[in-house]
């Protein structure tokens, strides 16, 4: 009954939008975001749930936009260890392909969540509790 709910998400300063596969060139959506939403940072007050927001903090993008960097740098780093497990879960045939899917990625991570010195696309955290006028 006093339990806490801890919540960390990528957000949008201002717009809520769902990741929508059209095409091929919606590749990224298709295979990285099937399904998914961004949500914007006020998208969590504005829903009507048995939660309470106690605290909400938002944190720079730039702070993902260097993981995306490092984890891009890694993958390059590690390239002997990674290519074994691309073709074991995609296939030879899509090796290629999906090496570049990955690096690619992760750079448009970097450059979004970077963009506007990171205040764009953000990390936010919600610090949730039970309602009690639900």
């Amino acid at each position: 009954p006093d339990g806490k709910l801890f919540i960390h998400i990528f957000t949008h300063k201002r717009f809520t939008y769902f990741y929508e596969y059209k095409d091929e060139t919606d590749w990224m959506s298709k295979y990285f975001f099937t399904g998914g939403i961004m949500p914007s940072e006020s998208l969590m007050s504005e829903l009507n749930n048995p939660f309470r927001i106690e605290e909400q903090w938002t944190w720079s993008g730039t702070h993902y936009q260097k993981t995306a960097e490092e984890w891009l740098k890694n993958m390059t780093r590690s390239r002997g260890d990674v290519l074994p497990v691309l073709e074991e879960t995609y296939g030879r045939s899509e090796l290629k392909k999906w090496w570049v899917y990955w690096r690619v990625f992760f750079m448009s991570c970097a450059e979004l969540w970077g963009y506007n010195g990171g205040k764009e696309w953000t990390v936010s955290h919600y610090l949730l509790s039970k309602n009690s006028q639900v």
